[in-house]
């Protein structure tokens, strides 16, 4: 019975000693520098100015510089947006105005939910500054929000969802689901010409709002120049039709 319970232990804690060894040893100036060197090149502000000197820094360096303590995390502020619940890793960020709006761009990871990896499911993410919209999220159907909605009844909190005309969007409500506690006041905001760019767009990712941001948000990780660039003209678009 003991060398069972001594199995179970192991399977639980092993993983996790493993990798904590292999997040010490790794070095994440690796991870951080080609966003901190694609924010320099494009003029973009970084949410943390301090993160400059990571680049070509140890990570026995960074543990000691007192610049890199204390680091804000870009999401937390947006932690009641559905989906981004439990994130974290928004630390490594920039800030830039795209269309007039500020705009603040992030990969994090969600905790809270697993894929079949056992691994955080990374995000990434646009925080952009606009108060007073109505609370709501959309995105596209998948098997993922149908076991959300099928979860949140069986334990009563079903999900607040919103219809759309189908006569009149019907490849929206074919591909697409609302969610909201104010069916009107997000009706009225998400126009007709907003629910047309959404269906033409096809939208890869999550839409969602709290009381201070549009978020808009895909699975994935910015790594590269042409990925940070092809997101942010996706923002773009964003903003052009929704705000």
């Amino acid at each position: 019975m003991k060398y069972m319970i001594l199995l179970l232990v192991l399977g639980v804690f092993l993983p996790m000693i493993l990798g904590l060894f292999r997040s010490l040893f790794r070095n994440p100036s690796k991870k951080a520098t080609p966003v901190i060197e694609y924010a320099q090149r494009k003029g973009y502000r970084l949410l943390n100015p301090s993160a400059s000197q990571i680049p070509g820094s140890s990570v026995f360096e960074m543990l000691k510089n007192p610049a890199l303590r204390n680091l804000v995390d870009a999401s937390s502020d947006v932690a009641d947006i559905d989906g981004l619940d439990h994130a974290s890793g928004g630390w490594l960020a920039f800030t830039s105005n795209l269309r007039s709006k500020e705009v603040t761009i992030f990969n994090c990871s969600t905790i809270g939910s697993i894929n079949a990896n056992s691994r955080p499911i990374p995000h990434k993410v646009a925080k952009i500054n606009a108060q007073g919209l109505p609370r709501f999220s959309l995105g596209k159907n998948s098997i993922v929000s149908t076991i959300q909605d099928v979860v949140g009844k069986m334990v009563g909190e079903p999900k607040l969802a919103i219809d759309v005309d189908q006569r009149l969007h019907p490849d929206f409500s074919a591909h697409y689901w609302i969610r909201g506690s104010d069916a009107a006041a997000v009706s009225a905001f998400l126009s007709p010409e907003k629910l047309r760019f959404i269906e033409t767009a096809k939208l890869p990712g999550i839409l969602s709002t709290n009381a201070n941001y549009l978020v808009y948000f895909e699975d994935g990780t910015l790594r590269t120049e042409p990925d940070f660039d092809s997101f942010i003209a996706t923002v773009e678009k964003v903003i052009a039709a929704i705000l």
